[in-house]
């Protein structure tokens, strides 16, 4: 009986961790890598920036990247990266994460608000 329970409340676990993760993470976007392969296109390696590594694509504006994500400037290129209003909004990417003002690439010129290390 106490492990039938034990196992119950290991899947409840289970499931509000499998809850807090965002199901638009993946291998195009959000995802955690080391390598280029471990991605769709490109890997920002684990670094504070990018705590974990991150997948992403290259793009020249917004409408490049997928539904929530917008085209920011990153080292030499432009890529895309989750947009936030406030640090909890980052926290399905995972610990490290937090809301940060960046270059907004493409057609529209400024900034905007990307879930970042830092």
């Amino acid at each position: 009986m106490r492990i039938a329970i034990l196992a119950l409340a290991l899947m409840a676990g289970g499931q509000s961790l499998v809850a807090c993760q965002s199901s638009d993470v993946s291998r195009e976007l959000g995802a955690r890598c080391d390598l280029n392969s471990e991605c769709d296109e490109r890997c920002l390696t684990p670094s504070t920036d990018w705590p974990g590594g991150f997948c992403t694509i290259t793009c020249d504006s917004d409408a490049d990247c997928p539904s929530d994500a917008a085209c920011i400037n990153e080292e030499t290129s432009a890529v895309c990266a989750y947009t936030c209003f406030t640090d909890p909004g980052c926290q399905f990417l995972g610990a490290g994460y937090k809301c940060s003002e960046r270059d907004h690439h493409g057609a529209t010129a400024g900034k905007v608000f990307v879930c970042r290390g830092g």
